[in-house]
């Protein structure tokens, strides 16, 4: 029996607490809907402000309305340009939008202080404070601040920029390339720079490279004297050949030649992929020497090589597929079979 009632006891004591959880539910419910309401009631009153309003009449928002129209304000920013765009950061400005903004970069919560950042940066008499957040202590705002001051022509130098975010020690964002291709935008020269800063994380200058890149031919003689000159730096160097493949540029093409003949296999494996991003007919010769490669990877990419450059190298490749050897014969007949899916 006092078993029994023991199971009875903790059978009522499950569904108290069943109903408990129903019933805060329940609650956070209703009361999000109330938010919602009450929030887009604030909304549908403060766009007509937002886009037709004297700047010089309005006065600042109650502390209720104040985060509305600051979202309100991002949302409508990213869809518009030009004197638009610059009439509705005034009238947010005049409603207290940036004041609001300022506050939060001292919030605790890093997400606070890195949304606050992202949209301070839309104004341009807030630009200190945007500057003010590359010191911020979460790397994850400072890579932000960062992102944002890239897209003004009046943004910090790459290399300072890239010591405030402290790269290859904190941080390590893929992000760190489209900060580098924004930066290049409007200083090219100065990303360009920081190739030859010896103290940089190999992050940095990948990302630099990978920038430069995608410029076109503009800076393919500076990657092939980088690619040359990079010999003692066995990982720098194969990610250089491939920033120089993708400029698509012949002013590579005498480095690419010399790669392709490096001691480093992952360095000639590299510069047989840039022979086919830059569609180097004149290696074929070369690229069909490296598919005996003792690695399976620089036999991959010169075959694949091969089969980019176009009607030469598909040739070699038929040659190669009836090759005595099988190493060169196998590589051959992969390559002709995938081109042919």
């Amino acid at each position: 029996m006092t078993t029994l009632r023991a199971l009875w006891e903790v059978s009522l004591a499950l569904c108290l607490l069943a109903m408990l959880a129903l019933l805060l539910l329940l609650l956070a419910r209703v009361l999000s809907a109330r938010l919602f309401d009450r929030t887009s009631a604030a909304r549908q009153r403060l766009l007509p402000l937002l886009l037709d309003g004297d700047p010089t009449e309005l006065e600042p928002l109650r502390k209720g309305e104040i985060q509305a129209a600051a979202d309100l304000t991002v949302e409508i920013a990213e869809m518009t340009r030009g004197s638009e765009r610059e009439a509705l950061l005034a009238r947010a400005t005049a409603l207290g939008v940036t004041d609001l903004l300022i506050a939060r970069l001292r919030s605790r919560k890093a997400q606070s202080r890195l949304d606050a950042v992202e949209a301070l940066s839309l104004f341009e008499g807030s630009h200190d404070y945007v500057i003010g957040a590359l010191d911020d202590r979460n790397p994850d705002v400072r890579l932000g601040a960062a992102l944002a001051l890239a897209q003004h022509a009046n943004a910090p130098a790459p290399i300072d920029i890239v010591n405030k975010l402290n790269v290859g020690a904190e941080e390590n964002s893929l992000l760190l390339v489209s900060l580098m291709v924004d930066l290049a935008e409007t200083n090219s020269e100065a990303v360009a720079g920081l190739l030859f800063e010896q103290d940089l994380s190999h992050r940095v200058k990948v990302a630099a490279m990978d920038a430069l890149s995608q410029r076109g031919g503009e800076y393919a003689p500076l990657l092939a004297y980088m690619a040359r000159d990079s010999g003692n730096e066995p990982e720098l160097q194969p990610r250089i050949f491939r920033a120089l493949g993708r400029t698509g540029h012949p002013a590579g093409a005498d480095a690419i030649m010399e790669g392709m003949a490096s001691d480093n296999w992952t360095v000639r494996a590299a510069a047989a992929e840039a022979v086919g991003k830059t569609r180097l007919v004149a290696a074929a010769d070369r690229l069909s020497t490296l598919l005996n490669d003792p690695h399976y990877w620089v036999r991959y990419r010169a075959s694949e090589a091969l089969l980019r450059i176009g009607t030469r190298g598909v040739s070699v490749l038929r040659e190669a597929s009836r090759s005595e050897d099988p190493v060169v014969r196998s590589a051959a007949l992969k390559m002709l079979a995938e081109g042919r899916a």
